[in-house]
Order: C-alpha cells, then structure tokens, then sequence
C-alpha cells in the first residue's frame, strides 16, 4: 500500500478539520520580491457575433450553476451571453457545461453553424465541456462553417479555460484565507499571485534548487510534480517514487484542511533536496542554509520569506526517511496555508509527528514517541510546562527531546476527543488569535484544563480515546 493511500484512509477516519504548522532555518539566499497580485479578467465569456431572440412563448428549464446550486424558471429571452426569464439573468458560462449544453440546444436554431460554433467556444471554455465541444463543431462544419472560422473559435474557447481556471484558483486562495482570518484581523495573508507571478516562482524556486545542488557539489537527478521540484543524488526512480508520494500527501492533507480544488498553496513549488549521505547532508546544510545540523538531524524544513525549502537524506533506514519527509513537508504545507503565523512548538512538532504516523504506513514513529510520553504523564509531569517551550528562547525541546513525544500524544489526544475544535483551534491561530486564548476559546479547553484531561487520561491509557 503506498503512503498516500495509506494516509487517505486514516486521516479519513480520524479527522476532517486538522490543520499543521512549520518549523524553519536560515538561508544564504532571499526569496525574490512578489510583484502585486494583478486583477483577473472581469469576464473570460467566448467573444461572438452578437444575437439574440425574445421567445413568442417561455420554455420551462431546469439547470445548475457551477456555483452549486439550481433553478427552475421559464426562460423568456436569450442570447450569445446569456438567458433572463422568472429566474433572473445567467450568463452562458454561469451553468455546468452539461446543462448549457441543454438549455442552449433547446434555445438555438439547429441550422444554424454559427450558432453551434458558438456552443462549441462556449463548451471549450467550461469545465468538463471539452467532451461535448467536439459534437458541436462538428455539426458546425456540417452544416458550412469554414475549419478557419471553427479553429478561431476553438481557440478563443481556450484561452477563456485558461483565464476561467485562473480566475477559480484565485477566488479558492482568497476564499481560503477568509475563512481564517476574522474580521479585525490584523495579521497579513499570503499574497495571491496570478499564473503569470506563479510561473515567475516557479522559475525561481528551480534556479535556487539548481543552485544549491551546485554548492552541495554532486551529481543529481530532478523530478517536477504539481507542487515540488525535487532535486537528489539518488537514482531517477527513487526520485519519482517519493515525487508521487509527495503530491499524494499534499491532496490527503489539502483535503483535511477543505482547500478548494485548484489552489495552489507553495509559493512556484516547494522545493525538496534529498541527499543519499548524511555527510553530504550536513555539509549542504552548512554552504546553503547556513545551519549546523546536529548529528541526530535527519531533515528540515527551511522557510525564508514565502518560499519552502525541505533538506533531507535517506541513510539506510527507508521508513524513517519516508516519516522525516511527510513530517517536514507537512510543516511547508500548513506554513503556507493563508497566513504565516506559526503554532506553538509543542502543536507544531506533535501534529507533524501525528500526520507522519497517519500516512507512512509501519511508521515508527508511535513506538519511538508514545513510551516517553506516556512516562512523561505517569510520573507526574505537567504538560502546561511542554507548552511553554520555545526554540525562540532556546527550551525547546527540552531533556531528551520530550517535547516531540508529548506533544505528538497530547496532539492525538486532541484530535481523538475534539477533532474539528482542533481544526478550528488552528485556524484561530493562523488568524492571528494568541494560541492560548484560542485554545480556551475555539478548542475549549484551557491549557492547564487540557494538561490535565490528557494526564487522567494517560496515566491508565496507552493509546488516545476512540472517537
């Protein structure tokens, strides 16, 4: 079974709402400047001949809009544009391409090539229409439309897709962050680039990936997905084998966190920079990032500015390579994800351990986690002083690395007894809401509460309580 099946159906099971943070270091070179996100087009509606007819009797229709919802109305009117009768006015490009498709057919003048050329520019630009654009144009050329007249028009089609997908991911980006950020928020989004400012990213995250594997001074191969540029000095395979697992853990955790179809969160691509060699790793750490990486480092995930970066080497243990990879790419994803205010360490570190768990199936990450936690409890500790820790002052993670097995058990603890409180809890923070003040108010329960429901719970519980 692969990670991101395996990840698919336990996350499934245990959580529709969590979200995830990050953990960064320092980089030699900057991200470049973002350019102002430039407006999209007010309309991406195919251009036509203009025509029109007012109906000597109103057709009854029944049609659903890409938005979601249906309605049932007499039609009284329509055009190149559009229809308006008792239910208002819809552009063409307002409903799913199977019922334009239907409505306009039963509107148009069959003998008419220009209008079935029109149907089929129509078609061409809307989502899933590309199937039924063929049968249109087709019936335009048999009916006299020249293949110039009907390669326009497909063209035109096109480039409404294009600007159609373009306009969709932007509206799902702003929608995401909305829907983080409250009202009087003062914390600012990430910015929302079109695909023009994305592929400008993306060039630039490649030049940097290129770059930093000169200095590392190996021989690598690359792969390029949806959302990674993956750089390495293991063989090609390897490469678009973790390449596949990669992406498959950005839908499972995308759809954990309700991220609209489409949007893009990595600023161009989050780049991965996977070495065979611990030496090799820890030199690179050193001449790229400028981090001294301690020798029981297997992987990091270097935030700069909005750009991710993930440095990581696979040794001889291919399972705990896959976890260190799904637990630092899981913090570039929810670094970007709206806005770029971070989790407390405990949360940050504990979810990434739990999502590492979750997706990389005989992970040993519970059996190297839940004993020193569960010993942490059971001899008296007080969570409330985890949760003061900080790599900002220097306490994290504490006396052998406690922090990371508390958190990763008070953090399935969590998500076991209040799943979606603990998607909302998060969504608190990256709004800008102190993580404590969300924690009493959108996760409800107080830290000291929370500490010590956790602790009854462990002191005669190994695993966390079934929801």
């Amino acid at each position: 079974m692969s990670a991101s099946t395996h990840c698919s159906r336990r996350l499934a099971a245990m959580m529709a709402g969590a979200m995830l943070c990050t953990m960064g270091g320092q980089l030699v070179f900057g991200a470049p400047p973002v350019a102002p996100p430039v407006a999209p087009p007010a309309s991406d509606a195919p251009t036509a001949p203009p025509s029109s007819g007012t109906l000597d009797r109103p057709i009854e229709i029944r049609a659903r809009l890409i938005s979601g919802a249906a309605f049932v109305g007499k039609v009284s009117a329509w055009s190149m544009d559009g229809i308006s009768g008792s239910f208002g006015n819809h552009a063409w490009t307002d409903l799913v391409a199977a019922d334009m498709r239907r409505v306009y057919m039963q509107l148009m003048d069959r003998k008419n090539a220009e209008q079935w050329t029109h149907l089929g520019e129509l078609l061409t630009s809307a989502r899933d229409g590309t199937q039924f654009a063929d049968d249109a144009f087709a019936q335009a050329k048999r009916l006299g439309a020249t293949l110039a007249i009907i390669d326009s028009a497909r063209t035109r089609g096109q480039a409404a897709a294009i600007a159609r997908k373009e306009r969709e991911r932007m509206d799902g980006e702003r929608r995401l962050q909305e829907t983080a950020l409250p009202d009087d928020a003062t914390v600012k989004p990430w910015p929302v680039l079109t695909d023009a400012e994305q592929s400008s990213a993306i060039d630039a995250m490649r030049q940097q990936a290129i770059a930093a594997m000169t200095v590392a001074g190996v021989k690598y191969e690359s792969v390029e997905t949806d959302n990674f540029l993956v750089y390495g000095d293991i063989s090609r395979l390897e490469l678009q084998r973790w390449s596949r697992e990669l992406d498959g853990l950005y839908t499972r955790v995308c759809d954990i966190l309700v991220v609209p179809k489409g949007v893009k969160l990595f600023w161009g691509k989050a780049v991965v920079l996977a070495f065979d060699k611990q030496d090799t790793f820890r030199l690179a750490e050193a001449a790229i990032f400028n981090h001294k990486a301690p020798a029981m480092l297997r992987g990091v995930c270097h935030m700069k500015g909005p750009q991710v970066f993930i440095s990581i080497y696979r040794g001889n243990d291919e399972l705990e390579f896959a976890s260190t990879l799904v637990h630092e790419t899981t913090h570039g994803i929810i670094y970007r994800y709206a806005t770029p205010i971070q989790m407390p360490d405990w949360a940050n570190e504990g979810f990434a351990e739990w999502v590492a768990c979750a997706c990389v199936p005989r992970s040993k990450v519970d059996a190297s986690r839940r004993p020193q936690g569960l010993s942490f409890f059971r001899q008296g500790g007080d969570a409330t002083k985890i949760m003061a820790l900080s790599g900002k002052d220097g306490t994290w993670p504490g006396d052998n690395a406690i922090g990371y097995s508390v958190g990763y058990i008070l953090v399935d603890f969590m998500i076991a007894t209040r799943h979606q409180k603990f998607g909302s809890w998060v969504k608190a923070i990256k709004g800008g809401k102190p993580w404590q003040k969300a924690l009493a108010e959108d996760f409800g329960m107080a830290a000291p509460a929370l500490a010590q429901a956790a602790a009854q719970w462990y002191r005669t519980n190994d695993g966390a309580p079934r929801r």
